[in-house]
């Protein structure tokens, strides 16, 4: 049996050596898989190391790294400057003409020159005493992009939309960087790394090309050289499909490709290139940014990985990050200021849970733009309410529990939350634009995700016995930013506390529902009343020591 490696998402299989030379899928992703021929081992056996073997007098393996289509790689120990290095062996199949070398070691050399925060720094370009080239790199600790976009898929959770405007803002840095001397060619997950602090790194700038050039000189009729696509054909563009001339925009292309992935973490195979992105918290700005660099003609792609980056950075600005108040005769009140707010872009979302009766049934709900509190209102806000309107204090101000200035404004009726953000040009949310922002589109239990919750995410369970100040538990924030959706305090709503299917058909008798909703749980509540979809009903005259709001602002 002969092993062999998916190339685009890492499948590691064994067949049958009776189709050595042949073409086929991958099981997994369906990725083009070639099986080499029986002189032309998947990694050839001098590639294999032990801790540590000496490469040169420089070198000394510490451990195995990983296997890919061109080759293996390990952690060493650079003896000459003390330092650990990522050491890159090609395996022998890879560059079999002596163009193809020649060819790989001017773009190493070129590569050699490339010095930027987010690419992967080549050191040196050397022969093992078996003739086998490697690469001596950067050593960079951390996940592959292939590997952090399975894990989401896994968990069954979309990347928040800020987290991918940073992965690809820091893309094209290094692309708008690079372009100045190289174009990439193999663009994709598996050559994009992430380190723990979310700095991203590009590797293999310029060897798709040598082994491009290597192909090219390979025995064999020229319908079989065209029928071979170096870097993996799902992330290839449209002119190194067709084998004609490729320059910058061939990675605008499929950095694209990148893009979309991310945002859909559906490959260029599963969501090709003419279909449209569909997901709800993806403003449609963003989306034409996107579609554009994947254009199948080049001209009409953005021509530059700083076009893309400038494109990509002012659409995510003007759709997603707070927005100071307009001027007085636009829509915003003169007064409001979003300033302290996310943006919510809107759209569809799975509200409610059939598993409790007061939180059935479930249902696709639509909600419009809006933006909410990063934090509940806290007591130095409220003070200001009160100096201003000269407004009643409400119950337990003075309690030293409760009143520190950072602490949430508890002792509130709904009637005066209603009041506080109507003063500040606001609204309380409705349960939907609440669970909207709690539940997401990834459909999460819990504001942060799915991890089961601790001390460090939320105020639950009763462990500090009152309200925690609203930046004890930043641990606990959603993706987007809100920070105490889960436990502290109970948050009042805008609605009935009804049954779903009467408070969606319309208006409510408040004789037959005259309690309001409030949502999140508090500092005293069970793991059970702080999930997204938990609810409650309070009469809207009480005052409790669990009970606050938080503001939203919508058009």
């Amino acid at each position: 049996m002969i092993p062999v490696t998916c190339a685009h998402c890492g499948l590691k299989i064994h067949v049958p050596e009776s189709v050595q030379g042949r073409q086929g899928a991958c099981l997994n992703c369906g990725s083009p898989i070639s099986v080499p021929a029986g002189d032309v081992p998947v990694v050839a056996a001098s590639i294999d190391f032990k801790p540590n073997d000496r490469i040169g007098e420089r070198y000394v393996i510490k451990s195995f790294i990983g296997r890919g289509g061109m080759g293996v790689v390990y952690e060493a120990e650079d003896t000459l400057v003390n330092e650990d290095v990522a050491l890159k062996f090609l395996r022998r199949g890879v560059l079999r003409t002596e163009k193809g070398r020649r060819l790989f070691l001017r773009e190493a050399q070129i590569a050699r020159r490339l010095r930027h925060e987010n690419i992967i720094a080549v050191h040196d370009v050397g022969f093992t005493v078996d003739g086998v080239l490697y690469l001596s790199m950067e050593y960079a600790k951390g996940i592959s992009l292939r590997e952090f976009l399975m894990r989401y898929r896994s968990n069954r959770r979309h990347v928040p939309v800020k987290q991918t405007v940073h992965i690809m803002l820091q893309i094209l840095d290094a692309l708008d960087y690079a372009h100045r001397w190289v174009v990439h060619r193999d663009i994709k997950p598996e050559n994009i790394i992430l380190l723990n602090d979310n700095q991203v790194k590009v590797l293999d700038f310029g060897l798709a090309k040598a082994v491009e050039e290597n192909e090219a000189g390979n025995s064999g009729t020229d319908e079989q050289r065209k029928k071979k696509v170096v870097g993996t054909p799902v992330y290839a563009s449209p002119e190194q499909m067709r084998h004609q001339p490729v320059d910058l925009r061939a990675d605008i292309y499929t950095a694209g490709l990148v893009l979309r992935e991310l945002l859909t973490l559906r490959t260029p195979k599963e969501l090709p290139p003419e279909m449209p992105i569909k997901r709800s918290d993806v403003a449609p700005s963003v989306s034409l940014v996107a579609d554009k660099a994947v254009r199948e003609d080049k001209g009409e792609r953005w021509q530059t990985a700083r076009d893309f980056h400038d494109a990509l950075k002012q659409a995510f600005g003007q759709s997603y990050q707070a927005r100071t108040a307009r001027t007085a005769g636009n829509v915003y009140p003169s007064k409001t200021s979003t300033e302290g707010m996310v943006f919510f872009e809107g759209g569809y979302f799975r509200m409610g849970n059939n598993a409790v009766s007061d939180e059935s049934p479930e249902a696709d709900m639509y909600v419009a733009p809006f933006w909410m509190d990063i934090y509940p209102v806290t007591i130095a806000q409220y003070e200001r309410f009160l100096k201003d309107t000269g407004a009643q204090e409400p119950r337990f101000w003075r309690d030293p529990q409760v009143n520190g200035p950072d602490q949430p404004v508890v002792g509130v009726t709904w009637e005066e939350a209603l009041a506080y953000a109507a003063w500040a040009g606001k609204q309380l949310p409705t349960e939907a634009q609440w669970e909207f922002a709690a539940r997401g589109p990834e459909n999460r239990r819990y504001p942060w995700g799915n991890t089961q919750p601790d001390t460090t995410r939320c105020n639950f369970g009763n462990y500090l016995g009152m309200p925690s100040i609203v930046t004890m538990h930043e641990e606990g924030r959603t993706p987007e930013g809100i920070v105490d959706l889960a436990g502290n305090v109970y948050e009042w709503t805008l609605d009935a506390f009804a049954p779903y299917e009467r408070q969606r058909g319309g208006r409510l008798s408040l004789e037959k529902f005259p309690q309001k909703t409030v949502r999140g749980g508090c500092f005293e509540s069970q793991n059970n009343e702080i999930v997204t979809s938990a609810r409650k009903g309070l009469f809207p005259d009480v005052r409790q020591k669990n009970t606050g709001f938080r503001c939203v602002f919508a058009e």
